[in-house]
């Protein structure tokens, strides 16, 4: 796959406190070719009355680190929306950070399908959601008749 993320982790930092200030508990933890590594510290996800996370909580975990993972692979996009999700809690989670793995899966002009692995602090794989994002506004970005859209150009 040619896609890969351009921002670096600061700028998607950046980007984060700029699109949700009021969001605590998420950072950026890295940026590789191959995706994004976000991490949630353990006071920012709610805890069922049986100890372990809730998968609500899990769920926005992912798809808030997908929504930034967006605009690392594209630029600035603050009008990315969740189109479609899906998420399989693999095993449950006792109370503690998690880590988010983001990957592209695809990328097209007006859309995208992004996999998050969600892992406990012992680096195990405790869900797996799909999520798939529209760009609203983003047709108009390239301006005029570019040819297929990926390589070479700037997304503002």
């Amino acid at each position: 796959m040619d896609d890969r993320p351009i921002l670096s982790a600061g700028e998607v930092r950046t980007l984060l406190r700029e699109f949700m200030p009021d969001r605590q508990g998420i950072d950026v933890a890295e940026v590789t070719p191959d995706g994004v590594l976000f991490t949630s510290d353990a006071e920012s996800l709610s805890v069922r009355p049986g100890g372990t996370v809730s998968g609500p909580a899990i769920f926005a975990f992912a798809d808030v680190s997908a929504y930034l993972a967006v605009s690392a692979y594209l630029g600035r996009t603050p009008s990315a929306v969740l189109s479609s999700g899906s998420i399989s809690f693999l095993e449950a989670v006792e109370p503690g950070p998690l880590r988010a793995r983001i990957e592209a899966v695809r990328i097209g002009r007006r859309t995208g399908v992004f996999t998050a692995w969600v892992e406990d602090e012992q680096a195990r794989r405790v869900a797996m959601a799909t999520l798939h994002f529209s760009f609203p506004g983003r047709r108009a970005a390239g301006g005029g008749a570019g040819g297929a859209g990926g390589a070479g150009g700037t997304v503002g």
